[in-house]
């Protein structure tokens, strides 16, 4: 079973429904998944549209217009294909609590979610991806903090205090299971490492970039590349201790404290400044 926290500024039932950080796998709602007998699901979920049945249509022998039909059976098509993805993130969220993400195979995944190694790929392209699928919805969502922050907020008030909340999150009861699970995996895979890096790299990059642009920053401009730093460094090393912390067997209400305080600290320091911070004793 996978554990959800969602992301700081959505609604509980708003899409994504993903973690804050893929270190804490996300849940689907309550539903039966599909059958899978000779590929008849799969084949579903490859249908166009327009071929899935209308809901109550077919029961009644009545025909849906031809538009209606094409709407539902698109809403038809979604629905499987997010339990579809769903089975897959849970069969490889168990393989790698088991064995380690690089000991186990797509092809392995793929069997134990009942559906083919074709399928895994389509939906998820790199082997990494079934750990940090929820990068994407994080990154899109502390972008769209900072473009939505009220006027006189400055950058790193609103990318650090997304931080904060989100990486706080990881201290909640319902995430502990899953935060250590996967904890325990991305600390056992180079693989792992080296693609979370390449990750935060991305996101420094996106937040640099969009800096930038509100300031019109001239060419080569060091302060939104500094500032873009600044907040992405607050979220590796507020991860980083969320990790330490469940692998020693925190979690709950005090963990969560923990990350808030140490986050309001870090954030303190970068709003207002380092220079009194660490100065050498006369």
């Amino acid at each position: 079973m996978r554990t959800t926290a969602t992301i700081p500024g959505r609604e509980a039932d708003e899409e994504p429904p993903g973690a804050a950080v893929r270190a804490v796998p996300d849940e689907l709602p309550d539903a039966a998944p599909d059958p899978v007998v000779d590929g008849s699901s799969q084949a579903q979920d490859d249908a166009p549209p327009d071929e899935l049945p209308a809901d109550g249509a077919a029961s009644e022998g009545v025909s849906a217009p031809r538009g209606r039909r094409r709407l539902r059976g698109a809403g038809i098509r979604e629905r499987r294909r997010q339990q579809t993805r769903g089975r897959i993130v849970d069969a490889a969220a168990e393989l790698f609590a088991e064995r380690g993400f690089d000991a186990v195979s797509v092809v392995e995944i793929a069997q134990r979610a009942g559906v083919v190694e074709k399928t895994v790929f389509n939906h998820f392209p790199v082997k990494e991806g079934l750990v940090f699928e929820a990068d994407p919805p994080m990154r899109a969502a502390l972008l769209d903090a900072v473009r939505r922050r009220p006027a006189g907020e400055s950058v790193t008030a609103a990318a650090g205090s997304f931080v904060v909340a989100a990486v706080s999150m990881l201290g909640c009861p319902e995430a502990a299971a899953g935060v250590t699970e996967m904890a325990r995996v991305i600390r056992g895979s180079r693989t792992l490492q080296v693609r979370e890096r390449e990750i935060l790299d991305g996101l420094t990059t996106a937040l640099a970039e969009l800096i930038a642009e509100e300031t019109r920053a001239v060419p080569g401009a060091l302060e939104p590349w500094l500032t873009a730093h600044a907040v992405t460094g607050l979220y590796a090393a507020l991860l980083d201790l969320a990790r330490d912390r469940v692998l020693a067997g925190e979690s709950g209400t005090a963990l969560t404290e923990v990350l808030r305080a140490r986050g309001e600290r870090g954030l303190a320091l970068l709003q207002f400044g380092l220079a009194g911070y660490a100065k050498k004793p006369r």
